[in-house]
């Protein structure tokens, strides 16, 4: 029985020491720095209703893709908020800046509380972290205006890093980056298309 006693005893030591030596989570967020700027114009008037992102990476754990096969999810790294939360408003922010439109948020069409110029969809195919490498990127994107006319694109491309490439941090910065390069996109088309227009 003292045996026994003293087997359970040390399995709940070792146990204990493990939990004490394992590294504190850490919760990320894609949100950096640089403060948001209000646009002074009030069009375009966009809405970005959603961004559908693929269940591999919409999960609580930064997905940390080694190879084309093999993906890591981290438990030491946690997204503080769901990425189909996340990206429309950055998204959102973004494009407020790149186009000086204070008419641009990450809402419902009737929740705007302004005449839209355009609806804003997301389908994210990838926004993966590849460790050491960068972030690849394939994003398709759709803009509805009211009249029932849309206009459809798609950004690819691979995000590098700029920081240390094992620093799962380095990633979430890249991801960061890669989804403001995805708001230049839009926004040139939205110009491309006021542009036409107005001719």
């Amino acid at each position: 029985m003292k045996s026994a006693a003293h087997l359970v005893c040390l399995a709940l030591l070792t146990t204990l020491g493990a939990c004490a030596s394992a590294p504190p989570t850490r919760y990320v967020t894609l949100a950096d720095d640089r403060a948001p700027q209000a646009g002074t114009a009030t069009t375009p008037a966009i809405a970005v209703v959603r961004a559908n992102v693929p269940e591999l990476i919409d999960r609580p754990q930064l997905v940390l893709r080694q190879d084309p096969n093999h993906v890591v999810l981290s438990d030491q790294y946690r997204w503080a908020e769901p990425l189909r939360q996340a990206i429309p408003r950055l998204i959102a922010q973004d494009l407020g800046q790149i186009l000086n439109s204070r008419r641009v948020a990450a809402v419902l069409p009737d929740d705007a509380g302004f005449p839209l110029d355009y609806k804003l969809t997301l389908e994210v195919q990838q926004l993966d972290a590849l460790v050491g490498q960068g972030v690849d990127v394939d994003v398709l994107w759709r803009l509805e205006a009211p009249n029932g006319k849309s206009l459809t694109g798609r950004s690819t491309f691979r995000q590098p890093l700029a920081g240390t490439p094992e620093d799962p941090l380095t990633l979430v910065a890249a991801q960061r980056q890669a989804l403001r390069r995805v708001a230049g996109e839009i926004g040139k088309a939205v110009r491309g298309r006021g542009s036409a227009e107005g001719r």
